[in-house]
């Protein structure tokens, strides 16, 4: 660095003319996650004192950032660009809630946790938290327009990142090819973002062999290598004292070493002081980008003799703009790789209206993330492509590799009782294609406080028509307490099996209707404690009309949107009923989001007969996290009810995506009615407050609750909340 600075101060001072030639910068760019966002501050504090950069290279956050500027961004375009990515979004990885297909919205509400496992070859867990379908589409939109630039010299600024080659371990720089695959590869972080596979080789992160790549620089031959190192805080002692701490450490002693082999292949390095921040504070951009402006700032005396006059600025600035490539053009064909067969066809067929058209890449996007959302595909890439001297859209869908049969699986556990606490071990075993294109057979398990199965087979009538036919095989039994006056006072049984066969129609993704028969067997039997109904057991008998959309933004937890469901039984045959009757129940509910942090919930439900009262066992049996929290299980029982309720939730915190996600602060008031219910106040009501988490394992809710006539108490429950 002394070097470097005595000879500028001795060129400078020489009354000979300066050379013709420049000298050539080459620049490197770290590592880091979130910390990687301080490149942008080095990069800002460049061009403002017009210091040309003409090779860079970049491993993970630094080849997403290098690769934006080589492909003609501007520092303050990398800055709007990051700033606008759903972070959260990207590294937890799920496809957006509202953008699933129908069944895969009710998958999630069924089994709301991450617990999943396939069987495509074998069981296998995914190879990652996800799939990195977001990230992938945020580069594939920012460097559209060069996706069919062979060889990165090309590019505005000669350009390489680094990946890992997962099979052999070795160092791979990226300098041709797909710049979008260079970029979402070396991006690849290991467990959180899966590898990307390029033929018989799998790609990951760079970091853990090359973090700081001034070797790559230095092949390209500038005359200088500047590398921008990100400086954290050292480790001690009591930081590592976990599982987690000693891996993280052990993979952190590693990528260090990286590190100051690429520090000693520099002429200068740049240390920017990130101690403050940690690798997942993408919030914390601005603070990141001034650290990396001001680190820069710190070595002005050393970088400015490198600076260019205004006239040869602009020189530099025209050379680079003139390699830029010209804007999108309009697509004449869609070229779909990936897939094979119907499933190349059906997508090729649903982005026909794309030919002849300017690509509007949102509508693009939002098209191929519901591609994803029918359970099939880990995530969709486009770019352009050219065939017999037409452009064309390229789009590459891709499968899953360890799934279908794809198992979900997940836990409940009521403490709605503290003294009676329920565990229920479930998961739901799908299998797709089964009985031709769009079919699935979805098995369902459960065993704990409830011991069952029911298996389904969905079948669309042809292809991949709307109309289906769904024939359905169930038996279940489970013990339920009954309580009065917050008391248990008897222990039921009930024990059910049944056949049904519907028919329905599947009106979008978020909406779906059906109609059918179900005939079965009811037992349910006092096994303790005061007769509260007539035990009964006998064959049952019910058509049936169901209704349901859901147009939420969280399966379990949402925070915007709403969601009803309806439904018509006509009970022609029920062990204990002194005739046929009908059993009708509705709800609905709407979340609105206030402010950031903040969102109001209404839900309004309720039941009938329609007065129809010797139905044997009462249709509707109430209390506990499900409604009317402060009341025992199944205290409120009856034929006719209904039940308002009204909320407000506040986001205190996020979880790291290995955890879960967010940490809320709710509360919420019931009131309602159950009618004919013994012992029950007129209007019941009650009061409840508490915390939920989303976990990795399912919705955590913990509170308390106060209602009227004297009931009160604390609970939790993992599983279902709304």
């Amino acid at each position: 660095m002394l070097l470097l600075l005595v000879g500028a101060i001795t060129t400078s001072a020489q009354s000979t003319p300066a050379p013709a030639r420049r000298p050539t910068i080459g620049v490197a760019l770290e590592g880091g996650g979130a910390l990687g966002l301080a490149h942008i501050g080095v990069l800002r504090w460049f061009e403002k004192n017009h210091i040309p950069v003409d090779y860079i290279v970049g491993t993970s956050m630094g080849g997403l950032v290098g690769g934006l500027y080589a492909t003609g961004h501007s520092p303050s375009q990398i800055e709007g660009l990051v700033k606008t990515m759903d972070w959260p979004l990207i590294i937890g990885g799920e496809t957006p809630y509202e953008d699933l297909s129908f069944r895969r919205k009710q998958d999630h509400r069924a089994i709301p946790t991450s617990l999943t496992l396939g069987f495509r070859r074998g069981a296998a867990p995914p190879s990652a938290l996800n799939a990195g379908q977001q990230i992938s589409m945020e580069i594939d939109r920012a460097t559209l327009p060069y996706s069919t630039v062979e060889s990165f010299d090309d590019l505005p600024i000669p350009f390489r990142c680094v990946s890992t080659e997962l099979i052999s371990g070795q160092l791979h720089v990226f300098d041709h090819g797909p710049i979008a695959l260079a970029m979402r590869s070396t991006m690849s972080l290991p467990g959180v973002f899966a590898p990307i596979r390029d033929g018989d080789s799998l790609y990951i992160d760079g970091a853990l062999v090359d973090n700081l790549p001034t070797d790559v620089v230095r092949e390209m031959g500038p005359d200088i290598v500047i590398a921008v190192h990100l400086q954290v805080s050292a480790a001690t002692a009591n930081d590592i004292r976990s599982l987690f701490s000693v891996l993280g450490r052990s993979i952190t002693v590693g990528v260090a070493n990286t590190e100051l082999r690429g520090m000693e292949g520099a002429d200068l390095v740049i240390k920017v002081d990130v101690s403050r921040f940690n690798s997942l504070e993408y919030e914390k951009g601005d603070e990141l980008i001034e650290q990396g402006f001001q680190a820069t700032e710190a070595k002005s005396m050393i970088l400015r003799p490198y600076a260019l006059n205004q006239t040869d600025w602009d020189a530099y600035l025209k050379n680079r703009d003139g390699r830029r490539q010209a804007p999108i053009p309009v697509p004449r064909f869609i070229a779909v790789q990936g897939v094979n067969g119907g499933a190349q066809k059906t997508i090729e067929t649903s982005l026909q209206q794309i030919i002849g058209k300017p690509l509007d890449t949102s509508h693009l996007e939002a098209d191929l993330t519901r591609l994803t959302g029918q359970g099939r595909f880990d995530g969709a890439s486009y770019g352009l492509t050219r065939k017999n001297g037409e452009d064309g859209l390229l789009v590459i869908a891709h499968e899953q590799e360890y799934a279908p049969p794809v198992l979900q699986l997940g836990f409940e556990v009521s403490g709605a009782q503290p003294d009676n606490v329920n565990f229920t071990q479930a998961g739901r075993l799908t299998f797709m294609e089964i009985a031709g294109a769009g079919s699935e057979l979805r098995n369902d398990f459960q065993f704990g406080n409830t011991y069952g199965i029911e298996s389904e087979l969905y079948k669309p009538f042809a292809g991949r028509s709307q109309w289906f036919y769904a024939p359905r095989i169930s038996a279940n039994i489970s013990q339920q307490r009954i309580y009065s006056n917050a008391l248990p006072v008897a222990q039921y049984s009930f024990g059910r099996a049944a056949g049904a066969l519907d028919f329905g129609y599947a009106v979008s993704r978020f909406t779906e209707v059906r109609a059918g028969y179900e005939t079965g067997y009811l037992d349910a039997s006092l096994r303790l404690g005061t007769p509260e109904f007539s035990s009964v057991k006998g064959r049952t008998g019910t058509s049936k009309l169901r209704f349901e959309t859901l147009h939420l933004d969280h399966p379990i937890i949402p925070r915007r949107g709403y969601v009803g469901r309806f439904s018509f039984d006509w009970v022609d045959t029920s062990p204990g009923a002194k005739s046929a009757y009908p059993s009708v129940r509705s709800s609905v509910s709407y979340f609105k989001t206030v402010s950031r942090a903040a969102s109001v919930f209404l839900t309004a439900q309720g039941g009938t007969t329609l007065g129809y009262r010797n139905t044997g066992v009462p249709q509707f049996l109430m209390g506990g996290v499900s409604g009317w929290v402060a009341y025992g299980a199944n205290e409120l029982r009856g034929n006719q009810f209904y039940l308002l309720r009204a909320g407000y939730m506040h986001s205190l915190f996020r979880m790291p995506p290995f955890l879960g996600g967010n940490v809320y602060g709710v509360t919420l008031f019931e009131a309602g009615k159950m009618f004919a219910s013994p012992q029950v106040s007129r209007l019941p009501t009650d009061g409840v407050a508490g915390m939920i988490a989303v976990t990795a394992v399912g919705p955590v809710f913990v509170g308390g609750a106060v209602g009227d006539t004297g009931h009160a108490k604390w609970f939790f429950s993992l599983g279902h909340v709304f």
